[in-house]
């Protein structure tokens, strides 16, 4: 329940992950291994009391959600192009990977990602096109995906995206130890974990 409570919801300590940007491929589907994949790096650092890599995420995120919408072409290419029994690892080291690459301020390029999930060369990726008059579901869904990403909230905080519906924290711009008030103008919308641990 720890682990899911880091994950979403609005626990103190919830990153309130953004489905879109760490749970589904390019096409707007539902990706198991990059769900699992996060999962399991999350959980192993909760289980190794890795608070530091949770601050490292955080002063990373909005640079590291930019990046992981990007590329998510090619992230899903890399994770096709790995046996589907290490899809998960893979998605998992990659992503602690990207969270570390951003975190000092390089940029991240095709050719990294593709050596960092343990492939070699170059990776092509592409979009089929069609020329059927009604849309399929993946374009329906690619299209909800990026259309619901380009209205979505940030956090004040960290600057990464905010789930509304699931994970949402109200901050006081002005600290209510400061004289902040319950005023409209003195509130500001964050990630639990952003509220309670980064900022206090």
């Amino acid at each position: 329940m720890r682990l899911a409570g880091r994950i979403t919801g609005n626990d103190r300590g919830s990153l309130g992950l953004h489905p879109a940007v760490y749970f589904y491929g390019p096409t707007g589907v539902h990706s198991g291994p990059m769900f699992m994949g996060t999962v399991a790096l999350i959980g192993r650092k909760l289980v190794n009391n890795d608070g530091g890599f949770f601050k490292k995420f955080t002063a990373a995120r909005a640079k590291l959600e930019t990046a992981l919408i990007d590329n998510k072409d090619l992230i899903a290419t890399v994770l096709q192009r790995q046996a589907s029994k290490k899809r998960t690892r893979v998605y998992e080291l990659l992503l602690e990977a990207l969270v570390e690459k951003v975190v000092v301020g390089e940029a991240v390029t095709d050719e990294w990602l593709v050596e960092t999930a343990g492939l070699k060369g170059k990776v092509l990726t592409g979009e089929a096109r069609t020329t059927a008059s009604e849309f399929s579901e993946h374009v329906k869904s690619k299209a909800f995906i990026s259309i619901a990403l380009e209205g979505a909230p940030c956090c004040a905080i960290c600057g990464g995206y905010l789930d509304p519906d699931k994970s949402l924290s109200y901050d006081h711009n002005q600290p209510k130890r400061e004289g902040g008030t319950g005023d409209p103008e003195n509130i500001q919308l964050c990630h639990p974990y952003c509220n309670q641990s980064i900022k206090n």
